[in-house]
């Protein structure tokens, strides 16, 4: 046994040496099966070696260690996706709307220290920071790809966690719908978030921070946006899980100012600009089950609920919603079905932020929403999205939105 791995180590030894790492593992193969054919190894001891050597390369790329890889590619992981769409619309007393639509967006995470990372990404879209949505339009027009976010990670401890740049809400702020928040929107400034196990099957969640909204050069009044936030994920034996999380929102400098990318259905002085504060209590509460049935093996009930403190009527909101399915959808064959119905007052919440495809983003409005996804092959999703929406007060408006989506992920 000793000469055959002698014989097997000196070809890895040229393998390695005048070979690239995307080959040699392939290569290595290749020289393990003639071993084989000459009875040199046996089949046993072959995929022993080829196991081994497989684990012996994963461990060097994630180590930073491979001498056969560039350096900044082994400290980097990419991923992203393409999501191709048609969309049709239908609003009450205008034309009806056919639209086809594309989303590309690319990211990656570096290494750069112990404990230092920088993640950053690109996208299709223009500058609404809550659409990266690019439509088919303007005789094949060359459309632009931006920055969706650039941002740094410190984690001093395994249980906390430093943003700083244009980080990605999602890792920030949690949230279990977009009654609030679109799921385009990146945000800017700095925060802390901290998920430590507490024992008895129970994580704690805080996260706190400054968000820029604007900023101005004529004076120091910048708006800006001071939140933080507390939660428990609480396992519940090995089938349950409650998930309670309370948000607030203090949005500094807004009132008696404007936002850009405001779609104008808050309450507005003769200037434009907001009459209220949006200081806003955000309570969520999320009950999952995991069933023993292999056809619908997850359920979950959630909902939310937000108030501006500061005007006295037209200031609340709420969602409530279902779904159930496989708790993911990547692998062929799963499926997950969502319904929700939601109320946004008019100033309840900053119009600049809530869902864009629902009635446009704005408050001041109700509905529901209805989502099917299901995965044709691993990473390969179609999905149908249906919202039906319409204004508070009168005039009541109806729209109509169907979405037929066709996601790949790589």
């Amino acid at each position: 046994m000793k000469t055959k791995f002698l014989i097997l180590m000196a070809g890895i030894l040229l393998t390695v040496t005048f070979g690239s790492i995307h080959s040699f593992a392939g290569e290595v193969e290749i020289l393990v099966n003639k071993l084989v054919e000459k009875e040199i190894l046996n089949p046993v001891e072959a995929q022993i070696i080829m196991d081994e050597t497989k684990q012996a390369i994963a461990n060097e790329l994630s180590q930073g260690k491979s001498v056969s890889t560039p350096g900044w590619v082994q400290k980097m992981t990419f991923k992203g996706d393409l999501r191709l769409r048609y969309q049709w619309n239908k609003k009450e007393a205008k034309v009806e709307r056919h639209r086809g639509r594309y989303r590309f967006r690319l990211g990656a995470k570096a290494n750069v220290v112990d404990k230092v990372k920088v993640g950053f990404g690109f996208c299709s879209g223009g500058t609404d920071p809550r659409s990266t949505n690019q439509t088919m339009t303007n005789t094949f027009e060359t459309p632009d790809l931006r920055l969706d976010y650039a941002y740094m990670q410190w984690s001093p401890k395994t249980w906390l966690d430093f943003y700083g740049g244009k980080s990605k809400r999602k890792a920030i702020i949690r949230q279990n719908s977009d009654l609030l928040w679109d799921s385009d929107i990146n945000i800017e400034g700095g925060a802390f978030v901290i998920n430590k196990s507490c024992g008895m099957k129970t994580d704690l969640l805080i996260s706190f921070g400054s968000l820029v909204l604007d900023e101005s050069s004529s004076d120091i009044s910048d708006p800006v946006m001071y939140f933080s936030q507390a939660g428990i994920n609480w396992k519940i034996g090995n089938s349950f899980s409650l998930k309670p999380t309370i948000t607030y929102y203090d949005a500094y400098n807004v009132k008696d100012d404007s936002l850009d990318h405001s779609e104008g259905t808050n309450s507005l002085d003769s200037n434009d600009c907001f009459i209220y504060d949006y200081n806003v209590v955000n309570p969520e509460l999320e009950l999952a089950v995991k069933t023993s049935c292999s056809k619908v093996p997850y359920f979950s009930l959630f909902g939310g609920y937000a108030s501006n403190l500061d005007p006295d009527e037209d200031n609340e909101g709420y969602l409530f919603g279902l779904k159930f399915g496989d708790k993911k959808v990547k692998k062929k064959g799963q499926w997950q079905f969502k319904y929700t119905c939601r109320q946004l007052e008019k100033d309840a919440w900053l119009d600049t932020f809530p869902d864009s495809d629902f009635y446009g983003g704005k408050t001041g409005v109700k509905g529901s929403e209805t989502i099917l996804q299901y995965a044709l092959a691993k990473n390969v999703i179609l999905g149908f999205d249906y919202y039906c929406s319409e204004k508070i007060n009168a005039p009541v408006v109806t729209e109509e939105i169907l979405q037929v989506d066709l996601l790949l992920k790589f």
